[in-house]
Formats: C-alpha cells, sequence, structure tokens
C-alpha cells in the first residue's frame, strides 16, 4: 500500500501562533528573511540557557511507511560561537514511553547574509505498539530560528 505523505504535524509553520507546539525559551518572532511569515527562535545571546521545541501527535501510524522529518534552520548565533541542534522523533507507547528515537545532530553554518538551510532525516517504520509520535528540538548552543516543521509518511 503507498504511503499518503500526510503530515502529522500541526501548524509547523508557526502562522496560527505556537500552538500546539510547547518548549522553553522559545519565541515565536516575523520571518527575518521573508515578510508576512513566522518563526520560532530558539536561544538568547549571551546566556548558555537551553531551548525546547516540541510537539507530540496521536497515532494511528502507517505502520509500513518510513516518516521522513523536514524543517528549515537560520542560524543568527553571534560570530565566534557555534550552533549546536538536536531533532529527535521519538515514538511512544500507551504509557508515554519511549520506545524508539531517532536522533539528528545538527551544526548549522552562519552564512554572510541571512539564509535558511533545509535539513531532513529518515525515520523508520513506527513499531506496532506506538501510540504517539513526538518531535523534539533540543538547541544546547546559540540562537536559531526553526521553521516549516513537517513529519509526514514515505513509501520505503
Amino acid at each position: 500500500m503507498p504511503c499518503s505523505n500526510r503530515n502529522l504535524l500541526v501548524n509547523g509553520g508557526f502562522s496560527r501562533g505556537l500552538v500546539p507546539w510547547t518548549g522553553s525559551n522559545i519565541n515565536r518572532l516575523p520571518n527575518p528573511v521573508y515578510g508576512n511569515d513566522f518563526a520560532v527562535l530558539m536561544g538568547k545571546a549571551g546566556t548558555n540557557e537551553r531551548s525546547v521545541l516540541k510537539q507530540t501527535v496521536p497515532g494511528p501510524f502507517e505502520q509500513e511507511c518510513s516518516y521522513y522529518l523536514y524543517f528549515r534552520v537560520l542560524n543568527v548565533t553571534p560570530q565566534g560561537s557555534q550552533a549546536r541542534l538536536f531533532a529527535a522523533v521519538a515514538y511512544l507507547d500507551r504509557n508515554q514511553e519511549i520506545i524508539r528515537s531517532t536522533p539528528l545532530l545538527i551544526l548549522p553554518p552562519q552564512a554572510r547574509e541571512l539564509k535558511w538551510f533545509p535539513y531532513f532525516t529518515i525515520v523508520p517504520p513506527p513499531p506496532a505498539n506506538a501510540r504517539n509520535a513526538s518531535v523534539i528540538f533540543l538547541l544546547q548552543a546559540g540562537v536559531l530560528f526553526v521553521d516549516y516543521i513537517r513529519l509526514a509518511s514515505h513509501s520505503n
């Protein structure tokens, strides 16, 4: 059976505010590159405070399909520092315990001009007992905008 390519996440472009995204040390701001668009700023210059952005969605999931996590990042970290972002998809059981997670470490480049960089990772098909999926971004260092987040099934 072909995969639907249906996006499981809600409001991945932040056009309707932050809801249902949650986290800490995050702000929805106008996109600094494109007008009439919004993105989430993670981090704050001059601090070591980590930022978290996450959304959990219920199944059911397409068991025969891999999922692709797509997103883009705009690095606004001050010169001389390196941004360090982890993106992960975790499948959860009925008790909200992690069954499996697929992490991705991103060390985004610093462009001379403001520029978005697209990323994606392939997430294996969900285990049969997966009831929810969480998409989590953890910024350990730096200051970044994140936008256009999508988790969609994809044919293997």
